[in-house]
């Protein structure tokens, strides 16, 4: 195996896991009780955990901050 495929492999599959839970906090948003506005601003992506957290939809926010840590981490190290 080249050097650094293993760490191509890992920055990819978390980078499509942080985009599964990007577009799953939407959802949750989009579904939440909170008022409209918020539901409209959640389509702006950086606005998307701002109006999660309104939501309050904390568990959601979780999981997709881990996952925006990793995937940094994982940039820096490859």
């Amino acid at each position: 195996m080249p050097e650094g495929l293993g760490g191509l492999i890992a920055v990819t599959a978390i980078g499509a896991a942080l985009i599964v839970a990007h577009v799953a906090l939407l959802a949750a948003v989009v579904r939440s009780e909170v008022e409209a506005k918020w539901k409209w601003a959640a389509l702006v992506p950086i606005v998307t955990p701002i109006a999660a957290w309104v939501a309050p939809r904390r568990r959601h926010l979780a999981a997709w901050s881990a996952l925006l840590v990793a995937y940094v981490v994982a940039r820096a190290l490859w």
